[in-house]
């Protein structure tokens, strides 16, 4: 390979659609009156998408705040329904995944696609409609969920209606991005690749978590493979290009010529994201060969971080100091950062040997903290910044708040999770407690300086986004100019480059998607020994109409009991003592199975055949009021619900065995 660097007077695109010159001059002369007002029209339906996205932003970090805090004072209106961790920690991140990332990501996309085409935004009436739908169905997702309707679904706890609402918004949505791109599809540039390929990759992972689920822990795979393309492919995707995009306006540097190391950090992250759906079942009932898959694609996403890194490191090197955009560099670089951490992080949730310890702790929404609130968010800063002119107002309060909230918060989940996970094997190895009962006084002990810690941070965060959302519209009267374009660089390869054409980008997006779908949660639908009941599910985990059991696991689900309690024992040290191990028959009749979430408290897999009989009038007390049963509980009380109620949380418990 050779390292050249060439003036960057004329770019000649050597691409199989090109247009010939009579009807490239013919649409220059006809457009030129058009494209200021084009270039306006894509700013402005930005600025509209990013206002009602930073709105939903501050809105969902006002109540993933109060939910973090419910944690550590869980006494503060513990007598109110819509108040409980187990409501307000799902509705917070509704508002955050489903509103202001694709809010913010989709209309700046509008603006980038629009720009490096240099073409006027298409299909302008369903702009507004496709804002409008996707906001109300993220409120009305989130309103639903904290009015008690979840699904229990994790990453879909909106209830069906509400989503198809936001599926219409994000097809439509892909639809403008798709009409604007094909105008000058040979320009599209790098940037235009991510974010037309992840709206597409969006839309379809919401349609196809529409789609109803099995029983069992089939349904928990066909879950997680529409949860990781809503959040973590769509915003990882999302962020990168908009990476690109702010780093080339900054630094002067055209993205519209063939770049193959681009090309190769564009399809490996697309590939090996798309296969993170099972990153929470490692060690669960799931097929071996299905956690083998998901480890191998985790290991995979070290290449696309090399790829990109090296790619933006030459696109940057040189011209930093040239840079007067501080501010957009600055938020481009904690957004590189921390995608790459949030790739280490994530491999460390799915490898083995350190899952047997952060699996089910903190540890998990620190790696989505670290993607939506660090690598996600902080582009979208970058590429917003870049947009307003390179000059926002309170932009150095607003970086310097975040990156300590997002610091913060990612520390205490990330180390918090550590601590519990060691906490737990303490129980086992020592064999002086158990990691139930009195026992898991212990975690919740080690645990609770930790949540106190990322409810501060929390707060901190959301206190820099309210600045940033009352300055939205503010610029300087002296935005900075970009940089003069200055000389590319041509990384070649041996033998001719292949330009990534409309064609190759449709096709291979549509391909990743669909061997991910397939391999991630269609074939593990065929697999019998998924699907064959245990005696376990025949005689307990069995929940025929009208039963109390049944309206107690309902009661269960919609309160968000998941949120704090696994259902769930893995073969290691960890859940030695919570009784036998968990195989795929124990769900055969559930839908949803009570797999995955966060252990903050006890597992209750089995928790009816743990050591004593089961009292079920303890548990109703402890359901009414927890600190009058266990003092160190964090558990909110639930003496909002009737006494009928409260039974049938009971008798649903009763099952658990």
């Amino acid at each position: 390979m050779r390292l050249e660097f060439q003036p960057p007077a004329v770019h000649i695109y050597d691409a199989p659609q090109q247009e010939d010159a009579a009807s490239v001059t013919t649409d220059i002369s006809t457009d030129d009156t058009a494209r200021p007002d084009a270039a306006d029209s894509a700013a402005s339906q930005a600025g509209r998408y990013m206002l009602v996205a930073a709105v939903l932003f501050v809105g969902g970090l006002i109540v993933a705040s109060l939910a973090a805090f419910q944690l550590v004072l869980p006494e503060i209106a513990s007598d109110l329904a819509y108040t409980t961790y187990g409501r307000l920690a799902p509705a917070g991140r509704i508002l955050l995944i489903s509103g202001w990332l694709p809010l913010a990501g989709i209309g700046l996309g509008y603006f980038v696609v629009s720009q490096t085409t240099d073409s006027p935004l298409k299909h302008r009436g369903l702009v507004t409609i496709a804002l409008v739908v996707i906001a109300l169905g993220a409120a009305a997702s989130s309103i639903a969920v904290v009015a008690g309707l979840s699904t229990g679904v994790s990453g879909q706890e909106g209830p069906i209606l509400t989503r198809a609402i936001s599926v219409i918004g994000f097809v439509l949505a892909a639809v403008v991005i798709t009409g604007t791109a094909k105008q000058n599809r040979d320009r599209l540039g790098i940037s235009g690749w991510y974010l037309t390929a992840a709206t597409w990759w969006l839309a379809a992972s919401a349609l196809f978590g529409l789609i109803p689920l099995a029983n069992g822990t089939v349904g928990s795979i066909q879950a997680g493979f529409a949860s990781v393309g809503l959040n973590e492919l769509f915003a990882v995707s999302t962020a990168v290009g908009l990476l690109y995009f702010a780093f080339s306006r900054i630094s002067g540097v055209s993205l519209t010529k063939p770049r193959p190391l681009a090309a190769l950090g564009f399809w490996s992250l697309t590939f090996t994201w798309a296969f993170m759906g099972g990153s929470e079942l490692i060690y669960s009932a799931t097929p071996n060969w299905y956690e083998t898959l998901t480890i191998a694609f985790a290991i995979g996403t070290l290449v696309p971080v090399l790829a990109i890194a090296a790619d933006l490191g030459l696109l940057l090197k040189g011209r930093t100091q040239g840079i007067a955009d501080r501010a957009s560099l600055r938020y481009g670089v904690v957004s590189g950062l921390t995608l790459a951490a949030a790739t280490v992080v994530n491999l460390l949730l799915v490898w083995r040997a350190t899952s047997a310890v952060v699996q089910y702790t903190t540890w998990t929404p620190g790696v989505s903290t670290l993607v939506l609130l660090g690598g996600a968010s902080f582009a979208i800063f970058a590429a917003n910044s870049v947009r307003r002119g390179g000059n926002a107002s309170a932009a150095s309060f607003h970086f310097i708040w975040s990156v300590i909230g997002l610091g913060g918060i990612a520390v205490s989940l990330l180390t918090g999770g550590v601590v519990t996970g060691f906490s737990w094997i303490a129980g086992p190895s020592s064999q002086i407690f158990d990691n139930y009962g009195a026992g898991y006084e212990i975690a919740v002990v080690s645990l609770t300086p930790f949540l106190w810690s990322s409810a501060v941070f929390s707060l901190l965060y959301l206190v820099a986004q309210a600045v940033y959302l009352l300055g939205m519209h503010k610029t300087s009267d002296d935005n900075l100019a970009v940089q003069p374009q200055s000389a590319d660089y041509d990384l070649e390869f041996e033998g001719s480059v292949r330009y990534l054409t409309w064609k190759r980008l449709v096709w291979g997006a549509a391909v990743v998607w669909g061997a991910s779908a397939l391999f991630t949660a269609i074939l593990p639908m065929m697999d019998d020994t998924e699907t064959a009941a245990s005696i376990t599910a025949d005689e307990s985990r069995t929940y025929q109409a009208g039963t109390p059991e049944l309206a107690g696991r309902n009661l269960y689900i919609s309160e968000g009991c998941a949120e704090c309690h696994t259902q769930s024992v893995r073969p290691v040290v960890t859940d030695v003592g919570l009784g036998a191990v968990s195989v795929a028959g124990d769900y055969a009749h559930e839908n949803p199975a009570m797999i995955t979430g966060i252990r903050i408290g006890p597992d209750l897999t089995r928790v009816a055949s743990r050591g004593d009989l089961l009292d079920s009038a303890a548990v109703a007390k402890h359901l009414a009021d927890p600190r009058s049963t266990v003092e160190w509980s964090t558990m909110p009380s639930y003496s909002y619900l009737s006494d009928a109620d409260i039974e049938a949380i009971v008798s649903y418990i009763e099952t658990l065995r």
